[in-house]
């Protein structure tokens, strides 16, 4: 018997989303991936064969659409139990950030698509994020942003910076979650930032943050300036 064997709608409910990595997928669907690339770089941790599976086993239960990246009804009527589940993490702390939990490209993907076009100035600006305790691999990325159009890169383009963030990872990540405002994250040990006066005052208004900060969730007033 592969299933639970119970009449339960949560058992019933589980055999379809349970394993791992599943509800996840599910989760970058729903916050905008549209192609198998977009949901690695959601997951960058997910084995590409794991992936295939899961999503043939979505689209087999009715909730990708079949050959589409896209959410059937059923899959967007998911949206508020990956929210509820975010909440019940929140309030409970059952679910603490440690350091497996932190993973730089899965970071720096968020931020460049939570990023508020409507901030921006009217130029491109590139900031540049050092992220102090990684190796080379995981250690520098480049967000070339405009009104138009986000660019998150691994490799330096060449593009004059126009800002320059430093900060450890857990720092960076707990600001980016809400856990820190901006003006906590720049009084972090370590953290730095250089380049463009201006820009450097405007910089955390370019960012919407994690889709499930507290404030998101209505659990506090919280405010990325405070």
């Amino acid at each position: 018997m592969n299933g639970y064997g119970q009449f339960c709608a949560v058992a019933r409910a589980l055999e379809l989303l349970g394993e791992r990595w599943t509800l996840l997928i599910v989760r970058e669907l729903l916050l905008g991936a549209s192609t198998f690339t977009d949901i690695r770089r959601g997951l960058p941790r997910i084995p590409r064969a794991t992936l295939s599976a899961r999503l043939r086993a979505l689209r087999a239960a009715g909730i990708v659409v079949d050959d589409d990246y896209r959410l059937t009804e059923a899959g967007s009527a998911l949206a508020p139990v990956v929210r509820e589940l975010a909440r019940w993490a929140v309030v409970t702390g059952s679910a603490a950030l440690t350091e497996d939990d932190l993973d730089t490209a899965a970071l720096t993907w968020d931020m460049q698509r939570r990023v508020d076009s409507t901030t921006l100035p009217e130029r491109t600006v590139v900031l540049a994020i050092e992220f102090t305790d990684r190796p080379p691999a995981d250690r520098r990325y480049w967000l070339h942003l405009s009104r138009t159009s986000v660019d998150l890169c691994r490799q330096d383009t060449g593009a004059p910076v126009d800002v320059w963030l430093a900060a450890p990872t857990a720092a960076a990540t707990r600001w980016w979650l809400g856990d820190l405002s901006w003006a906590r994250l720049l009084r972090q040990p370590g953290v730095r930032v250089n380049g463009d006066r201006a820009l450097q005052r405007q910089m955390h208004r370019w960012f919407k943050r994690y889709v499930f900060t507290q404030e998101a969730l209505g659990l506090g007033p919280g405010s990325p300036s405070s």
